[in-house]
């Protein structure tokens, strides 16, 4: 009997000492190291060993890379056009043709001392009368060069009734309270404003802008819609596929969870083989979008340059914005697959 129990508290002994050694390789960097050296093979196995399902996922989710960035780059392009227009246009103020060079000179100091002003820039009732009788010799085809040139000497002699115009650059051209309050109040130009003419946008340009902001408003709400509607499909596409491939190995993954495998050795290979979808989607997506965006430049002129520039310059951002988010597609599918399976065991 004592040599039994010997043996009994022996078998214990040693069974504490195992179990002990297994906690500690268990703990250990390298058995980690190896662990996960495992699950990224498997995990590349069940990709390789799933190709047809695996370029289904892969194109669906390059699908809504693709269009997610064709989403930023037309919004971002359509924002420098905008930005480029503005630049463009300006506020006139007319002011009386009586006032004196003095006076227009201090109304413009003062003008640019307001914050949502940029700059000001002024033009004599000659110059208009000039530039007035230019526009309007263009637009005659109907008579000769001879016959014009006597029409603008008549033009010229002929009283100018023009004003002063102060061509007014703003900051932005929706907020323009600044300036009319300055318009209406300030002494610098109180009683010089020309009433005849009210202070006014270059309108064709202001509908312009309007038009592409639009667009703009437009074209990223629709792109993130379709984003937002092919990243769904992404996720369930690849949520049946990893669901197919815990079904093909549901009888290892059993026996894996009999002899005491981690939650996370069985769920990893799972999450690896979602991650090389998003990756080589992603791939794909980036190719597609920068070689597509440069061959659209013949077609939409300079407005695309600043953008392109940008991809240039910054192309290892946007390479890594996609990889991100074709991983967190993968990952976040195949966690929503393995944890319904496992749930369900």
């Amino acid at each position: 009997m004592a040599g039994r129990k010997i043996t009994k508290e022996q078998e214990r002994a040693t069974a504490k000492l195992s179990k002990e050694r297994l906690e500690r390789i268990a703990k250990s960097r390298s058995h980690h190291i190896r662990t996960n050296a495992r699950i990224v093979k498997y995990g590349a196995k069940s990709f390789v060993r799933n190709t047809w399902l695996s370029v289904a996922a892969i194109a669906i989710m390059a699908v809504t890379l693709i269009v997610l960035s064709a989403t930023i780059i037309a919004t971002h392009a359509m924002g420098t056009a905008i930005n480029t227009i503005e630049q463009q246009v300006d506020m006139s103020i007319y002011v009386e043709q009586t006032a004196t060079v003095a006076q227009i000179e201090n109304i413009m100091v003062r003008m640019r001392q307001l914050e949502t002003v940029v700059d000001v820039t002024s033009t004599t009732p000659d110059e208009a009368n000039r530039d007035a009788i230019e526009k309007i010799l263009s637009n005659d085809n109907t008579k000769t060069p001879e016959e014009k040139a006597v029409y603008r000497q008549n033009l010229l002699e002929a009283p100018n009734m023009l004003p002063w115009t102060l061509n007014v650059k703003l900051v932005n051209l929706n907020n323009t309270d600044e300036l009319k309050n300055f318009v209406d109040n300030d002494e610098s130009i109180k009683g010089l404003v020309d009433t005849r003419r009210k202070p006014s946008y270059e309108s064709g340009r202001r509908d312009t802008i309007d038009r592409i902001a639009n667009v703009m408003n437009r074209v990223e709400m629709i792109g993130l819609i379709a984003a937002g509607v092919f990243a769904l499909i992404a996720i369930l596409v690849v949520f049946n596929t990893i669901r197919m491939a815990i079904y093909n190995r549901k009888e290892e993954i059993y026996m894996m969870r009999l002899v005491g495998a981690s939650r996370w050795f069985i769920v990893g290979p799972f999450v690896i083989e979602a991650s090389l979808y998003g990756i080589i989607a992603a791939v794909i997506a980036g190719f597609v979008a920068y070689f597509g965006a440069f061959a659209l430049r013949n077609n939409f002129g300079t407005t695309l340059d600043p953008t392109l520039e940008l991809m240039q310059n910054y192309w290892y951002l946007a390479a890594c914005a996609l990889l991100v988010t074709g991983i967190l597609i993968g990952v976040v599918s195949s966690l929503l697959a393995t944890k319904k399976y496992l749930k369900q065991k």
